[in-house]
């Protein structure tokens, strides 16, 4: 188990509470005052998680640039009360912020999901990954009988 500190706790419910605030703003046809809070709490959910200089670091290493630019800009641009462009700018910095995240999602494939149990000699990734699916569990071994 992962023991977070009280600052990371706070962190967790400002990054929940700014996912929630995105999610809803763009369910209520792009609300720029529901966005610009959801990014607001999101970005400081990030900096009570893992640290300012961790943050900054991250944001601002020289491949990152771009992606750090664009997402900053969109944020920016959603203040400015102009969301749709904001949010597809912001989520195209995201997703070059991330884009080499999972470099190697095989580690993963060696764990069991809920629902789902590896054969003997099976794996539980697709097929994309090289490996067989994994067969379902049946209803019985969930409940321990």
């Amino acid at each position: 188990m992962v023991s977070l500190t009280d600052f990371q706790r706070i962190g967790v419910g400002l990054v929940g509470f700014g996912l929630f605030f995105v999610l809803f703003g763009m369910l209520l046809y792009f609300d720029s005052v529901l966005l610009a809070f959801g990014n607001i709490l999101f970005l400081s959910g990030l900096v009570f998680i893992i640290g300012f200089r961790r943050t900054f670091t991250f944001f601002f290493q020289r491949p990152k640039l771009k992606g750090t630019s664009f997402f900053m800009g969109g944020v920016l641009i959603v203040l400015m009360r102009w969301p749709l462009l904001g949010m597809l700018l912001e989520a195209y910095g995201f997703i070059t912020l991330f884009r080499s995240f999972p470099q190697n999602p095989a580690p993963w494939c060696d764990m069991d999901a809920p629902g789902w149990r590896a054969g003997p000699g099976q794996a539980s990734c697709p097929a994309a990954l090289g490996r067989v699916p994994a067969t379902p569990i049946p209803a019985k071994s969930w409940h321990g009988a």
